[in-house]
């Protein structure tokens, strides 16, 4: 009897040895299991918090560059008031263009700054390209405004001096007409941020 249970004994504590290791490899495999978990969590949220970020500022660059294209809009219009007895309404209108083409500073400065953060999370050329004719549009009406402010043809002007006078009041009031060049590119170039931004903003890019 003392016997048996001597060896009952023995063979539990055999046991008991072989299953300590057992324990420890399943406890390992746990932990690798916990920490495997943990880490594709973290992928994951990571992966949508950069679609979020990405959709924050493809809807934020595609408003502003809509404001962009309403300020130029308001910067060409041709329907101008200035008050009736101005002696010189072709200088008023171009002051008058001037100030408010001014005025939208800051949509561009924000538009600018989210060009860049757009390029550093997504880098889509075609967006880059496409507020960069924006920019390119902006500075063509700036040419334009500083060469016709205060300018006057003499009473003989050269022939190129009026064709120069006649192109760039083009850029300010030729807008909707067949002779305007500006509008066709700004087109394009919103028609651009609307086909890559929109998916972005939907979060349907992979």
């Amino acid at each position: 009897m003392d016997n048996e249970l001597l060896q009952n004994g023995t063979d539990y504590w055999s046991c008991l040895e072989r299953l300590v290791p057992l324990a420890n490899i399943l406890g390992n495999l746990a932990i690798i299991i916990g920490v495997w978990l943990a880490y594709r969590q973290l992928k994951a949220w990571k992966v949508e918090h950069l679609a979020k970020r990405k959709a924050e500022t493809a809807e934020l660059l595609l408003s502003r560059a809509m404001n962009v294209k309403s300020a130029i809009a308001s910067v060409r219009s041709g329907i101008e008031s200035i008050p009736a007895d101005t002696k010189d309404s072709q200088q008023e209108v171009i002051e008058l263009k001037w100030e408010r083409l001014r005025s939208y500073d800051d949509d561009f400065d924000r538009l600018r700054e989210l060009q860049v953060l757009h390029e550093a999370l997504v880098g889509t050329r075609a967006v880059k390209d496409a507020i960069d004719d924006l920019f390119s549009v902006r500075q063509e009406i700036f040419a334009a405004l500083s060469t016709l402010n205060g300018w006057k043809l003499g009473a003989d002007p050269r022939d190129e001096h009026v064709k120069l006078q006649q192109d760039l009041r083009a850029i300010l009031y030729a807008m909707g007409t067949e002779h305007d060049k500006l509008r066709p590119r700004i087109h394009v170039a919103i028609e651009t941020l609307r086909d890559h931004l929109l998916p972005e903003i939907r979060m349907q890019r992979k």
